[in-house]
């Protein structure tokens, strides 16, 4: 009898054990499920990616907006941002094909800088408690971006010219060789490829 009671005890102490162990990984797998967590949500935060397709989701919806003012200056900050985003796509492509540039990527970042303090104007506007206030800021915001609009479409239009330069140029010296290479070969033609082989009767 005091035998089976200690295998009893004994199964018993191992069963607890295991519990204890197996309590010990789940709480150690549930903190460490915890810690990724909260670190993904604090990069997302952080991320000005993400934070930027949230404002322009936000845009997006305030520029159906049935208040006149609101709709006007939501509508702006989309057309400052994809005038930005042009600009920014310009220079990228005209320097990765190695364009000369000049002073252009400076007067661009000009423009970006111009385009973050209007997009502060118009988040101010945007919190204007006052109708005809807000309204009247719309429309003195509107003039200073389509201005801008107006300078960033000249940049691109300048880095566009200079692109399609350096293209052409690349043409013409593909073309000049191609040229020469194919001349070069007709007259290798005329001088062996019209002579008999030896050992023809």
């Amino acid at each position: 009898m005091p035998e089976n009671i200690t295998a009893a005890d004994s199964l018993i102490g191992a069963m607890a054990e295991a519990a204890l162990i197996g309590g010990a990984i789940l709480l150690g797998l549930g903190l460490m499920a915890t810690a990724a967590t909260w670190l993904i949500v604090r990069r997302i935060r952080r991320s000005g990616i993400v934070r930027r397709s949230l404002d322009r989701g936000a845009t997006r919806v305030r520029s159906f907006s049935t208040d006149g003012a609101s709709r006007e200056l939501a509508k702006l900050r989309l057309e400052l941002q994809r005038s930005t985003q042009a600009t920014r796509r310009s220079v990228a492509s005209a320097l990765a094909q190695g364009c000369p540039v000049g002073e252009l990527p400076a007067a661009a970042e000009d423009l970006n800088r111009a385009e973050l303090a209007l997009t502060d104007q118009i988040r101010l506007a945007e919190r204007e408690p006052n109708r005809a206030l807000k309204q009247e800021l719309a429309a003195a915001i509107g003039r200073q971006v389509h201005s801008l609009g107006d300078l960033s479409a000249e940049l691109r239009r300048s880095l566009m010219d200079v692109h399609n330069a350096v293209g052409t140029a690349q043409v013409t010296r593909a073309s000049a060789r191609l040229s020469l290479e194919s001349g070069a070969l007709q007259s290798w033609s005329a001088a062996y490829g019209s002579q008999p082989r030896t050992g023809q009767p």
